[in-house]
């Protein structure tokens, strides 16, 4: 990843763009997913941040049951930028959030299909962008928020 590479990307316009293939996809999965968004600009590589969005979707709808939500957002708050990915699935308990982010690691015991590959390039993408990522429970105390915060810049 080479950062002399960068181009002022909004991570709104990254989230539009591939909006249409993940909508069919969780239509399929008879999962409501939706979309919270504003202009949130980063320095980066929009098919990098392309491949992370498409990794956080993935992971979203595979572990999150029919008629569940997903839904993601970008925008800013306080000094940072954000795109977010909030799923009503199963969560991933605390003691294994640093765990997936490391390759080849699944949740013992969880369905769905995958290398466990995905989040590790997440973070890789991440932090060739010079972002944080954080996995949180979702907000009714359920499910997964996976954040990607990128410094203002």
């Amino acid at each position: 990843y080479r950062a002399d590479a960068f181009s002022r990307v909004n991570l709104r316009t990254v989230v539009e763009d591939a909006a249409d293939e993940w909508v069919h996809r969780a239509m399929v999965k008879e999962i409501d997913l939706g979309f919270d968004l504003a202009d949130a600009q980063v320095s980066g590589d929009a098919l990098l941040l392309r491949e992370a969005l498409a990794n956080l979707i993935h992971n979203a709808l595979e572990y999150s049951p029919s008629g569940g939500r997903v839904t993601v957002s970008t925008g800013g708050r306080d000094a940072e930028t954000f795109l977010e990915v909030e799923d009503d699935g199963p969560g991933i308990p605390p003691a294994e959030r640093e765990k997936v982010l490391e390759r080849f690691y699944r949740v013992p015991g969880t369905a769905g299909t995958g290398s466990g590959l995905g989040l590790s390039i997440v973070r890789e993408i991440a932090a060739a962008h010079g972002a944080e990522i954080s996995i949180r429970t979702g907000v009714h105390g359920r499910g997964c928020k996976v954040g990607l915060t990128f410094p203002h810049g």
